[in-house]
């Protein structure tokens, strides 16, 4: 009997400008087509690759962090290279994935670092380096656009820098003198937050830079912070969970299922914010936000800006014209309500991995902003109800859904197949 062994394929739609999906060329694709990462066989990862740890995406770039068999990690990239958001090696366009290489990290990688979470602004990209009983190391590069390297200086620069956070003070000592952990980064397209742990408590902090005059960091005193700086939100009695970034505004769930946001209300995006419980995720769009309430049904609330139907409803407004509610899923032919097992937000699209009701298969969800095609429906039209996007019909792929993400007008779904 033939031994069966699983693989992986990445799929992807939507803008493709300066060739961030990596399907070989830099014309939009309204459907999914298979990724292409460079000397490999067409469709698949490369030899030994276990898995896509985490992809971030920009506005016309792609950072995928890919896991090998031996236990080594590896950067990928691919799109638009001009700001230097690729490394110093590629400042052009590459069109299929290919592996990054950053002197500055190998230097750190001789030393034992490992890179173990990545992030991407508008045009700026992050790696998060770890190595045991030593302080973790932020590198940024790319675009330095309201201040987003968080180098102290609004200089633009195409050298990857390492980020300092010698100035802040966490319990009374400076940061340089504790270990500082990073939990995790996040980056919206104009500011990035971290959660990191520090001082001798382990005491939960947030730390933030880039855009904040709209309070996106927690105070509109300042218009930009090009360093980092530490959000004033106390989470010591309740840490944080998840939390995810807008284009003006930012979302903190606490591991109590509460939420506390901040920043730009123009849309309605932070609308009733404080009034709801039992969160398990959070999800930011440009000008929306998304809460997945641990209920029976899973509910999704949606909040913001509906103008390209991103908020999955039939917009039934409130007071001063916004309009807050679940995001409305096809019933199953007794009335039941899908399974939602989690969610993608893209700039103003939104993905969604379910199980139809009474099945452990599992379906990835789409609706909102479609100009670039970036929900695989083979046209350009918004959708502004949840609508099945994979398995797209008639499509010759299949494979179990391992994981989905959305970008800045692009979707991504990775399947593993077995052959």
């Amino acid at each position: 009997m033939e031994t069966q062994t699983s693989y992986l394929r990445l799929l992807a739609a939507g803008s493709n400008a300066r060739g961030q999906l990596a399907n070989g060329s830099d014309y939009d694709s309204h459907t999914f087509k298979e990724c292409r990462f460079i000397n490999c066989a067409q469709g698949t990862l490369p030899p030994n690759a276990l898995g896509i740890l985490q992809l971030a995406t920009g506005a016309n770039h792609t950072l995928a962090l890919l896991e090998f068999g031996d236990g080594g990690r590896e950067l990928w990239g691919c799109g638009d290279g001009r700001k230097g958001q690729l490394g110093p090696e590629y400042m052009g366009q590459l069109t299929e994935f290919t592996p990054i290489s950053i002197p500055l990290y190998q230097t750190y990688a001789s030393q034992g670092y490992a890179c173990c979470l990545i992030a991407a602004a508008w045009e700026t990209s992050y790696l998060v380096l770890k190595s045991p009983s030593r302080s973790d190391v932020v590198i940024s590069m790319g675009s330095n656009d309201f201040g987003t390297l968080g180098v102290g200086t609004k200089q633009a620069t195409a050298t990857p820098t390492v980020v300092s956070f010698d100035h802040l003070t966490i319990e009374g000592r400076s940061t340089n003198s504790n270990k500082l952990v990073v939990e995790s980064i996040v980056a919206g397209p104009r500011h990035v937050i971290l959660h990191v742990r520090a001082g001798l408590n382990n005491e939960d902090t947030l730390i933030g830079w880039g855009l904040a005059r709209h309070g996106q960091l927690g105070d509109t005193k300042i218009v930009n912070y090009d360093r980092p700086y530490i959000i004033s939100l106390d989470v010591s009695s309740d840490p944080v969970q998840a939390y995810s970034l807008g284009l003006q505004h930012t979302i903190v769930c606490h591991q109590s299922g509460r939420t506390t946001a901040f920043g730009s209300n123009k849309k309605g995006q932070l609308h009733r914010m404080d009034s709801w419980r039992r969160v398990r995720q959070v999800g930011c769009t440009w000008n929306g936000t998304y809460l997945l309430r641990d209920d029976d049904e899973n509910t999704l609330i949606s909040t913001g800006s509906n103008a390209h139907g991103q908020l999955g409803r039939e917009s039934q407004v409130e007071e001063n014209g916004v309009t807050v509610g679940p995001v409305e899923f096809t019933l199953s032919h007794d009335g039941k309500l899908p399974s939602l097992r989690s969610l993608a937000c893209g700039s103003e699209h939104v993905m969604a991995v379910i199980s139809p009701f009474g099945s452990s298969d599992m379906e990835v969800w789409g609706w909102g902003w479609n100009e670039h095609g970036n929900l695989g429906l083979d046209h350009m039209d918004d959708v502004l109800k949840p609508i099945k996007i994979w398995p797209a019909r008639g499509h010759a792929l299949e494979g179990r859904i391992a994981r989905v993400w959305a970008g800045n007008g692009t979707s991504w779904i990775l399947l593993q197949t077995q052959r």
